[in-house]
């Protein structure tokens, strides 16, 4: 019975867990420079992406790399990836909470003739 449960236990914890991943944190720089900003300076949302992607090339797939190169699956490695891309790379829609596209209002004119 103890078995069974350390068995399910095992496979049960989360890939960070399991593989001593650590979150992928990333700086804020400030724009241009590899000077890493305070917490209490808020950025644009354009510096905001900007950041995001410098982070992508220089921090995200390293970690990638180096997460491939110390024997984790390859599945493990892409998914930590994929999930943040869609939390920090996520293209502004017209999305409901449902997640299916809005329909734009349709407007009416009217023309009067005299």
């Amino acid at each position: 019975m103890v078995y069974k449960l350390l068995f399910f236990l095992s496979f049960m914890t989360p890939w960070n867990v399991a593989y001593n991943l650590e979150q992928i944190e990333c700086p804020r720089w400030a724009p241009g420079t590899d000077e890493i900003l305070p917490m209490n300076i808020t950025l644009s949302p354009q510096l905001k992406l900007q950041n995001a992607m410098r982070c992508y090339c220089q921090v995200v797939k390293v970690k990638e790399r180096d997460c491939l190169r110390r024997g984790v699956p390859s599945a493990i490695c892409k998914e930590r990836t994929e999930t943040w891309v869609s939390d920090n790379l996520r293209l502004n829609e017209y999305l409901s909470p449902d997640n299916v596209i809005m329909r734009l209002p349709k407007r009416n004119l009217i023309i009067n003739e005299y």
